[in-house]
């Protein structure tokens, strides 16, 4: 089911990055649509599942309630990053850039013996307050933790989750695979497997700045700009037909642009010299 894409080296653009142990793994997007349906997901390809994630849709004694929610499959080794938020437990949603280590927000869930929190959870088509996965629908990172003798790994899953709340799709996961260490969502997910040419989109790069360009008539997209261990520079959306992101203040090193949007994904990686 899964492939690996990138494994303790990356190479891009020529330049080898050896820095982490950072594991990308892509699996063929998931959809589950149906009550009580649930998708499982190895986020740390070791052909072990570590999470089940369910939906409950039109259910409950008027029909009108729908979740969404996860839980670890072996409960006493997997943990997701969320809180307790009223009376039960949310995972929390992250952005890409945003870090997953020890220190991250407890690591806890409801429900014994399977300890599950609530990604989504809606009745009548309105929200529980305390849900992360609300408006706007739009891809989301849950953080998760495996600990096997003594050893943490901390790791990502991608997943969206449908504007009506009657379906999700997970998407891809990646890994730090050495021993407890700091790593951010979304980490090595930008520029990989993703189409790095849109028609229409162009890009340039002068001393200071790098500048995008597309046509006028385009939607709002969002774009990040990272470095190699995955730490976030900028972050923003782009509206107009084209963008110009600043680089004078960036260190010496190799960068990616990445942007998404009803178009598609777009990414590609640049050099800084200073």
């Amino acid at each position: 089911m899964t492939k690996i894409y990138a494994a303790f080296v990356l190479w891009f653009a020529g330049i080898s990055v050896a820095s982490a142990q950072y594991v990308y793994h892509d699996f063929t997007d998931t959809t589950v649509a149906t009550n009580l349906g649930f998708a499982d997901v190895d986020f740390n390809n070791d052909s072990v599942k570590d999470l089940r994630f369910t939906l409950m849709r039109d259910t409950g004694s008027t029909g009108l309630m729908s979740v969404v929610y996860v839980s670890p499959l072996d409960s006493a080794r997997i943990q997701v990053a969320g809180q307790k938020r009223g009376s039960y437990y949310y995972p929390d949603r992250l952005a890409v850039g945003d870090s997953i280590s020890r220190s991250s927000s407890l690591w806890q869930g409801f429900a014994t013996p399977t300890f599950l929190g609530y990604l989504d959870y809606r009745y009548a088509g309105q929200h529980d307050p305390f849900a992360q996965w609300q408006a706007p629908y739009t891809d989301g990172f849950l953080a998760v933790r495996r600990n096997v003798n003594d050893t943490v790994v901390n790791g990502w899953v991608r997943l969206a989750i449908a504007a009506d709340g009657r379906s999700f799709t997970l998407k891809d996961a990646g890994f730090q695979a050495a021993d407890d260490s700091l790593m951010f969502a979304g980490h090595i997910w930008i520029g990989v497997d993703e189409n790095r040419s849109l028609a229409g989109y162009t890009w340039a790069q002068s001393p200071d700045r790098i500048r995008l360009v597309r046509a006028q008539t385009q939607h709002p997209r969002s774009f990040v700009v990272v470095d190699a261990s995955g730490r976030v520079f900028l972050r923003g959306t782009w509206d107009g037909a084209e963008l110009s992101l600043p680089t004078h203040f960036l260190p010496a090193g190799t960068y990616w642009v990445g942007t998404e949007g009803a178009e598609g994904a777009w990414s590609f990686p640049f050099r800084t010299l200073r």
